[in-house]
């Protein structure tokens, strides 16, 4: 029997230039105006909107014009506006799922947003699963960072 080895959570920090409830609205009742469905979703040019249906057992779901098109994970913990945690495994097998967990932490130019990506271990492609996610975070996150000051 072999024994999967531990691969380290990713983390990835961002200060957005508003509130922390306004910083945690943004990221989670609003993510089909910053998430870059293009790039990043499962149905690529179909995907038009992901929701996050706010609450704890609430998924988050891909949809487009024929209706929803994947989920892509679970929220797991709900605590407004300090913290969001969920599963995450976009058009994947729950069985293989990360567990990300995002807090809002205010800060004296606004909010400190940490997002920790772990669980890597539970994909049999964990190892470069987590290398792919560490530059696509990136984008995501700045493509928030940017939604956050032009939205206020």
């Amino acid at each position: 029997m072999s024994v999967k080895q531990e691969i380290s959570p990713l983390v990835k920090t961002v200060v957005v230039p508003v509130g922390v409830e306004r910083a945690f609205e943004a990221f989670t009742a609003e993510t089909s105006a910053w998430w870059p469905m293009f790039g990043h979703s499962v149905g690529g040019a179909a995907a038009n909107e992901v929701q996050m249906e706010g609450a704890v057992g609430g998924r988050i779901v891909e949809y487009g014009a024929e209706g929803e098109l994947a989920t892509w994970g679970t929220v797991s913990d709900w605590d407004p506006p300090t913290t969001v945690g969920f599963s995450w495994h976009p058009g994947g097998d729950p069985s293989e799922a990360g567990q990300v967990t995002v807090t809002f932490t205010p800060t004296g130019d606004g909010t400190e947003v940490q997002l920790v990506h772990s669980g890597w271990e539970r994909r049999g492609d964990g190892a470069r699963a987590r290398l792919s996610y560490d530059t696509g975070w990136d984008y995501v996150l700045g493509k928030y960072v940017e939604f956050a000051r032009s939205a206020g």
